[in-house]
């Protein structure tokens, strides 16, 4: 491999060719002063979507008994028919964001 290496660090990425910023007491004081606050305001939300989370989940999922029951009943009578292009053709839609 050949080129200028001069730029490439340790592993593989680029090294900083500007020096560093330093910070005077005054901003590092202010930055550790609010980063207790940042870091409580950003917990609120995924806190919240925690909880919400957690009751979705003990909920049961949706089902239609009615339909549950017509298809029991059809398949019991054998009248269930399966139809390989109607699903095909689902499936599809489904796959490509077509309408459902």
């Amino acid at each position: 491999m050949s080129g200028d290496s001069s730029k490439i660090g340790p592993v593989g990425g680029i090294v900083r060719t500007t020096p560093l910023r330093s910070a005077t007491s005054a901003t590092a004081a202010a930055a550790r002063a609010a980063a207790p606050l940042a870091a409580v305001a950003d917990s609120l939300p995924a806190a919240r979507l925690i909880r919400l989370a957690g009751g979705l989940a003990n909920q049961a999922p949706p089902v239609d008994v009615a339909r549950v029951a017509s298809l029991r009943t059809a398949i019991a009578n054998g009248n269930y028919g399966v139809h390989p292009a109607i699903i095909a053709s689902a499936m599809i839609d489904f796959h490509t964001g077509g309408v459902e």
